[in-house]
């Protein structure tokens, strides 16, 4: 299996890369730090991959000593999954969040509704990550498994 993970917080791309490595050890994972590098290599490799990891808020380019990511995206993740709709891509996603809500205040459960009615050809379902407890990891483990099969 060849996963896309696209995730700007580098802790927690780390986090979920260990779980999934352990848990599927035949997959590949490429990582992307930001909306434009995301986008590009789900557009340009989409029929490379089985399943697209996807933050919802993230920088629009990679953060680097010389960058400062740009604008911030609140809702980068539900951008990314309209132009894959546009575009014909049919790559399952799989939201990884850490957040409740988001800057324009719509909560995890509203969005998880609305992703589910806009783009339900690609859109599997979220997974609330957190640091503190590992519910998250049975959530994405039942998730990739369902894609699986």
């Amino acid at each position: 299996m060849k996963i896309i993970f696209i995730e700007d917080h580098p802790l927690k791309q780390a986090q979920i890369n260990k779980f999934i490595i352990e848990k599927f050890p035949e997959t590949s994972l490429v990582n992307k730090n930001s909306y434009i590098s995301g986008l590009k290599e789900l557009i340009q490799n989409y029929e490379s991959y089985d399943v697209l990891l996807l933050d919802i808020s993230m920088p629009n380019y990679d953060i680097s000593s010389e960058d400062s990511g740009g604008d911030w995206m609140p809702l980068a993740g539900k951008k990314i999954l309209k132009e894959m709709y546009l575009r014909d891509i049919p790559t399952k996603a799989i939201v990884v969040t850490m957040h409740g809500s988001f800057d324009d205040g719509t909560r995890i459960t509203e969005l998880d509704t609305n992703l589910k009615k806009e783009f339900p050809e690609n859109y599997l379902g979220y997974v609330f990550y957190s640091q503190i407890n590992d519910e998250w990891k049975n959530k994405l483990e039942q998730l990739i498994n369902d894609l699986r099969k």
